[in-house]
């Protein structure tokens, strides 16, 4: 298993207004929905490979896509949305993917704690997940069916061991089959997460697709 450890990084505040400007034009309100599931850990030893990654941030210990989610945050401005689910998912690693493991095989789609209730408020999404035996994690097609995103612009992001997106595009756009789904989505692989070019990298992806909008 490799051993994650993320360094300090700065993020040029100068230029985020350039980039959510566009992003966030025409008094548009931006939503990141994100699902992402920490592990215990030692802090001298952080491990993560088929489940869900983490990594130290500041001596705090954060899943991926939560920090995937917290630049992007960063950049555009919006607000933070976290997927949860009422019963806990095992905080152990092996424990974790077993349980994952049989609730894909079940089909069974989790009680979340809370729903968005101001949707009408958000023109532009992004959701966020890790890949779980290649596929999206449970707790986000529950999340998918209980909201109408209808006419919103739906922009994928993953943390991901080598499948990137797998098939989660085509599943979010059979759940959500009236959204305008950006499929130029994020899909950075959870061992470079926390590279110091992550950082650049989500800054470039975003302003993609401001460029894209334009």
């Amino acid at each position: 298993m490799k051993k994650i450890v993320i360094l300090f990084l700065s993020v040029a505040f100068s230029s985020l207004s350039a980039i959510a400007e566009p992003i966030n034009q025409h008094g548009s309100k931006t939503l990141i929905v994100y699902f992402s599931q920490p592990e215990e850990v030692k802090l001298e030893g952080i491990d993560g490979v088929s489940g869900a990654s983490i990594l130290e941030k500041n001596s705090q210990i954060l899943g991926s896509t939560q920090y995937l989610a917290q630049v992007i945050q960063r950049y555009t401005g919006g607000e933070l949305f976290r997927i949860e689910t009422v019963i806990p998912y095992p905080t152990q690693h092996e424990p974790l993917l077993r349980y994952a493991e049989q609730e894909l095989r079940d089909n069974r789609h989790p009680e979340l704690k809370a729903k968005i209730d101001n949707l009408a408020d958000y023109d532009r999404i992004f959701i966020g997940y890790p890949i779980w035996w290649y596929k999206m994690p449970m707790p986000v097609y529950s999340f998918l069916q209980q909201h109408d995103l209808s006419g919103k612009t739906l922009i994928p992001f993953t943390s991901h061991g080598g499948s990137r997106f797998s098939d989660s595009l085509r599943e979010i756009k059979r759940l959500q089959p009236d959204v305008q789904l950006i499929t130029q989505g994020l899909a950075i692989s959870r061992d470079d997460v926390a590279d110091d070019s992550t950082v650049t990298r989500v800054s470039d992806w975003l302003n993609q697709l401001a460029n894209m909008q334009q």
